[in-house]
């Protein structure tokens, strides 16, 4: 029986990855002022990982990460001008539109009277409360959790925290590694709902072999699962 549903909201709920890269082509043309055709991918994504710890996930941490990138690729040439330039990028990045997937709102609609409703999304509080608000969704979550990291110590946490049965729980998101293992080895169900776009540090090499895992191709396809998995919800 399935009595609470928990969301991701970067790129489950709206477009989000995208801004990433695209924020990084503008950032390798800046470099490429002074290494022409330098590839930056491999060189920030080594800075991003290098600073997690310290600035944790979100835009201003990348922002940071690409100042960094671009002054190791340019030996320290790049202008205070184009550090600017960087920094733009970052706010523009933060005042972006909130772009939901397609079927969301239907989606959240269906689900949200019958079940108890989570939000859990990683990164920066300023940023992520931020979209939250733009998104227009928060009146469909019983509650909203923003965290430093997705790992099953942070899940136990919030779940303990609102009174929440991991077992009769359903998280829902586009990383298998911060939406789905943690979940998973709580003893909850976990449904991947694949991004067009992932960046590489939740990437996954292969889908956990559980029962109570399932991928989606469409975030629509939801209550169809819910119906399969016999889930009575509030209603019960």
């Amino acid at each position: 029986m399935i009595e609470t549903l928990a969301f991701d909201a970067d790129d489950t709920l709206w477009h989000n990855e995208h801004l990433f890269q695209d924020t990084q082509e503008k950032l390798a043309e800046i470099v490429g002022r002074h290494r022409p055709g330098e590839d930056i991918a491999e060189a920030l994504y080594a800075v991003e990982m290098r600073n997690l710890a310290l600035f944790g996930y979100g835009i201003k941490g990348f922002t940071l990460s690409m100042v960094e990138a671009a002054i190791e690729l340019t030996r320290g040439r790049i202008a205070a001008d184009e550090i600017h330039e960087i920094v733009q990028l970052g706010k523009t990045m933060m005042t972006a539109p909130v772009d939901l997937l397609e079927g969301v709102e239907a989606v959240l609609d269906a689900v949200s009277g019958r079940y108890r409703t989570l939000l859990i999304t990683k990164g920066d509080m300023v940023d992520q409360t931020s979209k939250i608000e733009r998104s227009g969704l928060a009146g469909h979550f019983d509650q909203v959790e923003i965290v430093p990291r997705k790992d099953a110590a942070t899940y136990r946490r919030v779940f303990d925290r609102h009174g929440v049965d991991a077992l009769r729980t359903v998280m829902v998101g586009n990383s298998v590694p911060s939406d789905v293992l943690p979940v998973l080895e709580l003893g909850g169900f976990a449904v991947h709902v694949p991004y067009a776009i992932l960046w590489a540090h939740e990437a996954h090499d292969a889908d956990p072999v559980s029962e109570r895992f399932h991928r989606l191709e469409r975030l629509e396809d939801l209550p169809r699962l819910l119906q399969r998995l016999g889930a009575s919800g509030r209603s019960s």
